[in-house]
């Protein structure tokens, strides 16, 4: 993999820098093998390297390099991306070679995303950045989080899902189910029916689950489903799902006055705001409804 940091440490040291003219290549060189020398983030190996690809490519990827977050995607360490546009008006054929050439760095970034739960980070690249992915890549990504569904999947069928859950927070993340529909609105279909079919069997039986159930039920309802049934099942699930968090409150006990309205949209305001905050796999919409449901309970039980 070529060392950005070196192309920007030799643009700094020599402006007006062009990677197409050959003189110039060899002023990069001798100033990085210089630094070599200096520093020990400076390898020798990883210089000509660079060098190489240079004199194969010139200029021709510049643009890419330059922008902050398809640099993060071809380091491959799974850093957070945000949804800035790639503006660069190019030829379909230096799409085609960058992310023919640069494949397995976009899909090491992808599985690195999934493994720190970001998924809006891997939402950026499937919405904003589709000119990065190969038909491997797609498929490959797909494959993780199929495997990612069949693990909730089997861990609702083994029972004890509530350990399952408090170690795999992903299954109770509205961001991971929107994701999936992001990335593709019919792949995940047949998984999602089957995690509410599969809840909606063991919810009479595992009762000391039935709030974790909840939890996973009630992030699946941010899942975008392709056709209509199961669209109109998980939003069915919404309020069911919350019942089972809240279990304990009784929404005829006590009658909503101004002050408790007001109080409860301010308590919302504020989670929202805290939500911004929060990494990307701590449970998004989920928490939010747990911060308020519990300000509502309290209220209600007054």
């Amino acid at each position: 993999m070529i060392q950005l940091h070196y192309l920007q440490f030799a643009e700094k040291q020599l402006p007006g820098l062009n990677f197409d003219n050959q003189q110039d290549l060899i002023k990069v060189e001798k100033i990085l093998k210089t630094e070599a020398k200096l520093s020990v983030d400076f390898n020798v190996n990883d210089i000509e390297k660079l060098i190489d690809f240079l004199k194969s490519y010139g200029s021709k990827f510049l643009p890419f390099f330059r922008h902050k977050n398809i640099e993060k995607i071809i380091k491959g360490d799974g850093e957070a991306i945000n949804l800035a546009p790639f503006n660069e008006d190019l030829p379909e054929e230096t799409f085609q070679e960058f992310r023919e050439l640069f494949e397995a760095n976009t899909l090491n970034y992808l599985k690195n995303c999934i493994q720190k739960n970001r998924w809006a980070s891997i939402k950026s690249v499937f919405k904003v950045y589709p000119f990065l992915l190969t038909d491997y890549i797609v498929q490959e990504i797909l494959d993780v989080f199929v495997l990612k569904n069949r693990a909730i999947i089997d861990a609702l069928r083994r029972g004890g899902y509530t350990f399952f859950l408090n170690q795999n927070p992903y299954a109770e993340d509205s961001a991971y189910f929107s994701l999936l529909s992001d990335m593709d609105g019919y792949y995940f279909e047949e998984d999602l029916l089957n995690i509410n079919n599969i809840i909606a069997e063991v919810q009479r039986k595992e009762l000391r689950d039935k709030a974790a159930f909840g939890r996973t039920l009630y992030a699946a309802t941010f899942y975008t489903a392709f056709s209509e049934d199961l669209s109109n099942t998980l939003s069915s699930n919404r309020d069911i799902a919350y019942s089972w968090i809240y279990p304990a409150v009784d929404h005829s006990s006590s009658p909503w006055t101004t002050t408790n309205i007001i109080i409860g949209i301010v308590a919302f305001l504020v989670a929202a705001g805290c939500l911004v905050f929060l990494p990307g796999g701590t449970g998004g919409g989920v928490w939010v409804a747990v911060v308020v449901g519990r300000l509502i309970y309290a209220l209600r039980s007054k």
